[in-house]
């Protein structure tokens, strides 16, 4: 029987000083320009979000920024098109995951 590895998109934290963003989990090294999201596998994903990394779903919509989804659900992410970003809405603003900021 084989088994489905399922991967889960994933940002660093928002708070990182440095440029590039370096996390082991169970013995493998991810690397990642900060902004820049990475498809990890799931039982690695899991660890990254509880140090703070922040996830995106793979199927977000995506469309313009005149486009986004109203109302939104807390929680959804989206891609922007008209930014090229994903963002996310936290119950009342979309925002860049990365840095926080409303978009």
């Amino acid at each position: 029987m084989n088994k489905v590895m399922s991967t889960i998109r994933v940002h660093a934290p928002a708070d990182l000083t440095a440029s590039t963003a370096i996390i082991t989990v169970n013995g493998r090294t991810y690397t990642t320009p900060v902004g820049t999201p990475i498809d990890v596998p799931d039982f690695d994903a899991f660890i990254m979000l509880a140090n703070g990394w922040t996830s995106i779903d793979k199927s977000a919509g995506v469309g313009t920024t005149a486009q986004r989804p109203n109302p939104a659900t807390k929680g959804l992410t989206y891609l922007d098109t008209t930014t090229g970003m994903h963002i996310q809405y936290d119950g009342k603003t979309w925002r860049n995951p990365v840095t926080g900021a409303a978009v």
